[in-house]
């Protein structure tokens, strides 16, 4: 699988990067380009890079006036490969187009502070909605990457102590089977999720993802606050050096007649 493929290449690229801690989310979609084209050009196709674009606009009416777009966007030509080639990647779970939204969270948000971490979970769910709702068909997938650990970034547990189960499941690799209530999500997360998606048709959310992470490369050269490198523990003190996590979330929508088959 192209995409996939591309995904566990990421390591690589990461590891000659100078300077972690000046690294901002188009420079990860950037990245992440380079290693589709590089995965294209390993397999005899490099006449096939002026198919990856950025910022292509999503197949939608919007009611705000300008149209939401994705961070990238790959559609494979069909008349320009051999039947062969498209039989074999047919065959391999390749999509004709591929939808990918990427996140890159790094260092700016502390991690006591709980307002951010539910913003973050809220900019999550508006990729995966505008991936659901925004395409049709294809191959859609949300890239993140952490400069630390998730839990840093995200807020796992609502205020109560309950918890956002569906994070450990879109974070854990393999193939799951997520559902998402926004009527239990509070309203930073909501209005979060407004900014960046039109309108949840449901409130209700059910998800069909396939995750692959990538295990944690160490960073390398960044400056760290004095109450970032160690955190306290009742076993005493546990060390957060920061690492990059990897995960890919596909969204699979399966035919209708296998749905049926399945339940």
């Amino acid at each position: 699988m192209l995409i996939e493929s591309a995904f566990f290449k990421l390591s690589d690229y990461f590891q000659s990067v100078e300077s972690p801690s000046e690294l901002y989310e188009a420079q990860v979609a950037f990245i992440f380009a380079v290693a589709i084209y590089q995965e294209l050009q390993n397999r005899g196709f490099p006449y096939l890079l002026p198919y990856i674009q950025f910022e292509k606009p999503y197949p939608i009416e919007s009611k705000r006036g300008k149209k939401p777009t994705v961070d990238i966007y790959f559609k494979i030509p069909k008349d320009k490969l051999p039947p062969e080639i498209l039989h074999r990647w047919s065959e391999s779970g390749v999509c004709e187009e591929n939808w990918i939204e990427v996140k890159f969270f790094s260092s700016a948000e502390r991690s006591g502070s709980s307002k951010p971490k539910a913003q973050n979970v809220g900019v999550v769910l508006a990729d995966l909605l505008r991936l659901k709702y925004y395409v049709r068909e294809g191959g859609k997938y949300l890239l993140l990457v952490f400069n630390r650990k998730p839990e840093y970034y995200l807020a796992f547990t609502k205020r109560g102590s309950s918890r956002r189960d569906y994070l450990n499941a879109l974070l854990e690799p393999g193939e799951h089977r997520v559902i998402i209530d926004l009527a239990k999500e509070p309203k930073t997360v909501l209005n979060t999720i407004s900014k960046h998606f039109e309108k949840p048709p449901h409130q209700k959310i059910e998800l069909n993802v396939l995750t692959y992470t990538i295990k944690s490369l160490p960073v390398k050269g960044l400056i760290l606050l004095a109450d970032v490198p160690y955190r306290r523990s009742r076993k005493g003190l546990t060390s957060t050096e920061p690492a990059y996590y990897f995960y890919l979330i596909r969204i699979i929508e399966y035919l209708p007649e296998l749905t049926t088959e399945m339940h």
